[in-house]
């Protein structure tokens, strides 16, 4: 039982099981008397749909028929037998009228509106009874779909084609129920709501899909929102007569019911993206792909005392008060910031008393209040934080990270009342989205006024600091939420920083992310660009109250969060004024600067800006009304991306289309700076597989080949016909493995040895790839590289430099790093980089906003004898970037790029490696490699944790890649390796290693091996 004191009273709720990975992914809880978490083992009970029994199909009929017109859910079909098929493969299709070749599905509401519509059909199928399955060990939070594989109902959802098979976890109805034990205390807590304004809530941190709750068979409301919190008040319930509650058992039911219409607001990418499983099943009144449903985050009990309230959320607002910094601010002589805390209430009954706000450098604020009873209820107070109090927030890689913490304090007036306290922590920073050369006085004077945001281009400064952001888009780490792990959104967050990013995006097809992924950015200093989670694919936006109420308690949920650099609309929504679009200014938007003024907001990603609404300075709201722009330059970029191709699957081109490998790379000498016009990219990319190790468990022996060693499926639309599972793994790889390897004629092969083989070439073609593509980037003047995409939601030919990080089967716990990932260590994302295009201009690039002194060597290494010869020796002297480029022609007359690869070193004052580039003057498959003997072993481990690994080798031996099953990264792979040998170290992702495991898994490949 859980005890819990207050006074003089003793409140027992039911002992619950909360895993440790359950309370590592909570929410911050509302904050009251006390909070009693329902985590642990629920009961799921469902009742599947039987066999298919035919279809009942009727002339002249119509459902509901205004929706019937240009409507999103609909598909095209040839026949009424057709659209009654594709209905029943609908969650929440009733029925389907079959009209002018399009299908359209119909949900039991619209049945209700039935009217006589010639040439109509309505098609209804038809199912055999199904069975009742019971699963006693659910588990909240969680999804249905992983419940059924743990009790051993259903195999791994991501073997082979098994996310294909919805019959039970797509169709028919579940219910989740818990059986609360409420002491005789509770109840009166409960029953006295009206006099003494006691209360407690229920609350759902998040439901996915639509589901009704009930308890004691009352229904508390309808959940249609997966990223809306839903809290419900039991003593109001009560005190209306509706509900019961009773001292001992009381039954909670979570109904999920897949006619619920949820208009969209689900993760968009549940279901199918072009690196997402495609699942069979979609929302009847959207079309939005499904795939699971379940409790997905925590359940409490929130125990409100008399005359008290419960903290909902604290926000703060943070306002720089200093003049306009174009030079990175100095500690403690900057101008001092104003911090506006909302503290955002749930108050059952009228409360008088003092709202304290403390705060960890000192400052101090009192209020007092009377509230009048309702929910998010708000009152603000202003304190002052002076620049000799505090230290600056800043981007890794230009200074520290402090973070302070504020409580809200409230002690309400009456006598023996519980004062009720909530934390967050916060960082003082100075964000402005840059638009225009705000080096020109005349530029910030006139930009001071306005709210049209400039046409030069994009960069972020933070605290005076111009930023080049480098980094990549961030995807849901799950499919399937009762796998998700904070130990995983942890190590993401890690691995980013040790990939010498700067930025993160947050996806809008995917989800609002737990606290810990943000406490971790916020730690780490990774800037957040955060869209809101829309992705059109029936997941546009309403302008309704339950959208609002989602847009507000996203932003106050996050807004203390330094690390959130920018909020935008939605993913590539391109809005416009007077159209379908306008509505991310009008509504979404609005909403967002309604909440939060402190920060720079954008209409979407990407975007070319706004006409009126923002200070043209910064980008931060003013508070007037939100348009943007018919047209304007496009400061802003998606793309290109670099699909993979050359075998059917359910994305990418069938046939075998080559492109240029951009090896060597061409570069132009030009001007860059902050001061001239630039870009921002937000997206770009190439599409990948995984390695052997991750794609493996997932796929059966016999179809360990990138062909599966079956025949093609037949392809179209996100759809295969056949049963090739790689078809399903989203895109081929055939193009890119030719580009760079040759014609190959063992791509239709199965067998572990060549599978290998294959996937080692995939990864290697994405990584160099994206690497010419960020050195031709890094040449020009931009001042933004995020790649799509960072991880993997899957093995499959995703996008990501981060591997699937579920602790599965052949996963590594937050990721295996793939070769990108430390291509971009290495060279493409250092503060100070060099490159060198095929005709011998190099250039160095300053990218950090401090000046850089240091030297550089050029050098080729001959394949045949691993001679090297140095081309380029000098001594580099930057200005603090970023932008600061120096370029150097150097000689490559004599160079042959068949027979020697090009290195260039940058080396710091302290002669340390900053940058160690391998430069190829030709595809790998061109190359006059000896066959080398590359050997690697497990030495000894360190004191601090590493474990050195050995690697050897009797010729020049190109891109050595060393990949294990255990959990850790390499401080250097994908290298170039001489005979000299080289020894890296096996770092683990926690604070021990399993030698046995990193011994018995380690293995090695390089590029002369599959010659």
């Amino acid at each position: 039982m859980y005890e819990r004191r207050s006074g003089q009273r003793l409140l027992l709720l039911l002992a619950v099981l909360v895993c440790a990975n359950a309370a590592d992914l909570r929410d911050i809880p509302l904050a009251g008397d006390y909070a009693s978490y329902l985590d642990g083992t629920w009961t799921a009970i469902g009742q599947t749909r039987g066999d298919f029994n035919g279809c009942n199909f009727e002339e002249n009929i119509d459902y509901n028929h205004a929706l019937s017109s240009g409507s999103t859910s609909s598909q095209a079909a040839t026949s009424k037998e057709e659209c009654c098929s594709l209905c029943s493969e609908m969650a929440g299709c009733a029925s389907g009228v079959f009209h002018s070749s399009k299908c359209y599905f119909k949900t039991a509401q619209d049945l209700l509106s039935p009217s006589s519509q010639s040439g109509h059909v309505a098609c209804t199928p038809h199912w055999l009874a199904g069975n009742t399955i019971t699963l006693p060990n659910a588990t909240v939070p969680g999804d249905l779909t992983t419940d059924l594989e743990m009790a051993g109902k259903v195999g791994d959802p991501l073997y082979e084609l098994n996310f294909k098979n919805a019959t039970l976890w797509g169709f028919g109805a579940w219910n989740y129920t818990k059986t609360i034990t409420f002491s005789d205390f509770d109840v009166q807590n409960i029953q006295t709501f009206a006099k003494w304004g006691t209360d407690i809530l229920l609350v759902f941190d998040g439901i996915k899909m639509g589901a009704h709750i009930y308890l004691n068979g009352y229904p508390l409301g309808t959940a249609v929102d997966q990223f809306l919190r839903y809290k419900f008040s039991l003593g109001q319930a009560v005190y209306n007569k509706q509900l019961q509650v009773f001292q001992g058992n009381n039954s909670l039911v979570v109904s999920f019911d897949s006619t619920i219409d949820t208009a969209g607001r689900f993760m968009a990418c549940t279901g199918g993206w072009d690196w997402a499983p495609y699942s069979t099943t979609a929302e009847a009144s959207t079309g939005a792909r499904t795939f699971t449903r379940g409790i997905w985050k925590s359940v409490y009990l929130l125990s409100i005392d008399f005359g008290s309230v419960a903290i909902e959320h604290i926000v703060p607002e943070i306002f720089y008060t200093g003049p306009y910094p174009t030079e990175p601010l100095a500690a403690h002589k900057h101008g001092d910031f104003i911090v506006n805390v909302t503290v955002v209430f749930h108050v059952p009954q009228d409360s008088g008393g003092v709202l304290n706000i403390y705060t960890e450098w000192g400052a101090f604020a009192e209020l007092q209040v009377f509230l009048y009873a309702g929910t998010s209820v708000k009152r603000t107070l202003t304190l002052r934080a002076s620049a000799k109090n505090i230290s600056l927030w800043w981007p890794a890689g230009l200074g520290n990270q402090s973070l302070y913490t504020i409580t809200a304090y409230y002690e309400p007036s009456g006598a023996g009342t519980i004062a009720v306290k909530s934390t967050r922590q916060i960082g003082f920073r100075y964000v402005a989205l840059v638009t225009g050369n705000d080096t020109d006085a005349g530029y910030v004077k006139n930009a001071s006024t306005s709210q049209t945001t400039g046409q030069q281009g994009m960069f972020f400064r933070v605290n005076g600091a111009a930023v080049f952001n480098r980094g990549a888009n961030m995807i849901p780490m799950e499919e399937l939420e009762g796998r998700m792990n904070p130990v995983a959104f942890s190590r993401l967050v890690q691995s980013a920083v040790d990939g010498r990013m700067n930025m993160l995006r947050v996806w809008g097809g995917g989800i609002f992310l737990p606290d810990i992924w943000y406490d971790e950015c916020d730690r780490l200093g990774i800037m957040v660009y955060h869209d809101m989670q829309y992705a059109q694919q029936g997941h546009s936006p309403r302008n309704d109250s339950i959208q609002d109420a989602e847009l507000r308690h996203q932003i106050r949920r996050l807004s203390h969060h330094p690390c959130i650099v920018v909020w935008d609309g939605c993913n590539e929504c391109r809005v416009k004024m007077g159209t379908a679009t306008g509505i991310y200014a009008t509504f979404v938007m609005t909403v967002v600067m309604q909440e939060d003024k402190s920060r720079p907001i954008w209409p979407s990603c990407p975007a070319i800006g706004w006409t009126t609404g923002v200070h043209a300075l910064d980008a931060t709201p003013t508070g007037d009304v939100l348009t943007t722009p018919n047209d304007a330059r496009s400061i802003e970029t998606h793309g290109p991306y670099q699909h993979g191709g050359g075998f059917p699957s359910v994305n990418g081109d069938s046939k075998l289309v080559l492109f240029p490998s951009n090896i060597p790379i061409k570069v132009s000498q030009i001007d860059t700076g902050v001061t001239l016009q630039n870009v921002f990219a937000s997206e770009f990319g190439c599409s990948v597989f995984s390695s052997f190790e991750s794609m493996s468990p997932t796929l059966h022996p016999s179809h360990w080949g990138v062909h599966a060693g079956l025949p093609p499926d037949n392809c179209t639309g996100h759809s295969c016909s056949g049963n090739n599972p790689m078809a399903e793994r989203n895109y081929a790889c055939d193009n890119i493995i030719q580009v760079y390897f040759g014609e190959n004629d063992k791509l239709d092969s199965v067998g572990e040895a060549i599978f290998k083989q294959q996937l080692y070439h995939c990864i290697l073609g994405q990584a160099l790839v994206i690497k010419s593509n960020i050195e031709t980037r890094r040449s020009t003047n931009q001042f933004g590289i995020v790649v799509w995409q960072y991880n993997e939601i899957w093995p499959t030919g995703g996008w990501g430099s981060i591997e699937y990080g579920t602790p599965r089967p052949g996963q590594v716990i937050g990721g295996r790093w793939k070769p990108l990932h430390y291509f971009y260590r290495q060279s493409i994302f250092t503060d100070v980089t060099v490159a060198c295009g095929g005709d011998g201009l190099c250039y160095v690039k300053n990218d950090i906003a401090k000046a850089f002194s240091g030297t550089l060597v050029i050098s080729a290494v001959a394949f045949a004898n691993a001679q090297v010869t140095t081309l380029e020796s000098k001594t580099l002297s930057l200005a603090t970037g970023p932008g600061v480029t120096e370029w150097i022609q150097v000689d490559f007359s004599k160079i042959n790029p068949a027979d020697q690869v090009i290195t260039a070193t940058i080396m710091n004052a302290d002669k340390e490696v900053v940058c160690d580039n391998v430069i190829p003057l030709t595809e790998p498959y061109k190359m006059k490699l000896l066959q080398a003997n590359v050997k690697v072993s497990v030495g000894s481990k360190n004191p601090g944790g590493s474990v050195d690994i050995h690697l050897t080798t009797d010729h020049v031996a190109m891109y050595v890649t060393v990949t294990t099953l255990a959990a850790g990264r390499f401080s250097d792979n994908a290298l170039l390796l001489l005979p000299a040998g080289k020894t890296v170290q096996f770092l683990p992702f926690s604070d021990t290693v399993d030698m046995s495991l990193l011994q018995s898994s380690i293995r090695v490949e390089d590029v002369s091996l599959y010659m």
